[in-house]
């Protein structure tokens, strides 16, 4: 179950990082530098988070042999294949927040079922690691109740209550 929550929370973390600006420029050794400031003092490039092409003044590599050049710079149209990779990207953003919303389904229920399980019974009878039946301690079930009341909390709060 915790596995599945850092997936959920993994891509949900996605979409912050789609937005961000980024500058590429290569210092005095050689070293190629990435940023979200402009240096000052240096040629930067600004890099496209989300398809990571750069903005150059200069042909794209590969523009001789055909290949699409550098993106539109902001304010200008896109193209009808800049469109179009726009348009996947919505429908692929689209179904990863459907497969979100399915996860978090998923992990609110059983957040509920479980949460359900630990506080309907005074006395849990639970199977060790070592394959031995025993009865949960008072004090474990007590943090096992607060976790999955945390868990419903974070998988519940934008799924229709039962």
């Amino acid at each position: 179950m915790r596995f599945v929550c850092k997936i959920g929370l993994t891509l949900c973390a996605l979409p912050l990082l789609m937005g961000a600006t980024i500058y590429r420029w290569v210092d005095e050794n050689g070293v190629v530098n990435y940023t979200q400031l402009k240096p000052e003092g240096v040629p930067a490039e600004l890099v496209h988070a989300d398809t990571g092409q750069r903005v150059t003044s200069e042909p794209a590599a590969g523009a001789d042999r055909g290949l699409e050049t550098a993106p539109t710079k902001e304010g200008e149209p896109l193209t009808e294949a800049q469109q179009r990779m726009l348009e996947e990207l919505r429908a692929a953003e689209q179904e990863r927040q459907r497969q979100v919303a399915k996860v978090r389904e998923s992990n609110c229920q059983q957040a509920r079922d479980l949460l359900e399980r630990l506080t309907s019974h005074g006395r849990l009878r639970v199977t060790g690691e070592d394959g031995e039946a025993r009865v949960m301690p008072e004090e474990e079930r007590q943090q096992r109740i607060e976790q999955a009341q945390r868990a419903v909390a974070v998988n519940c709060t934008n799924t229709a209550s039962r």
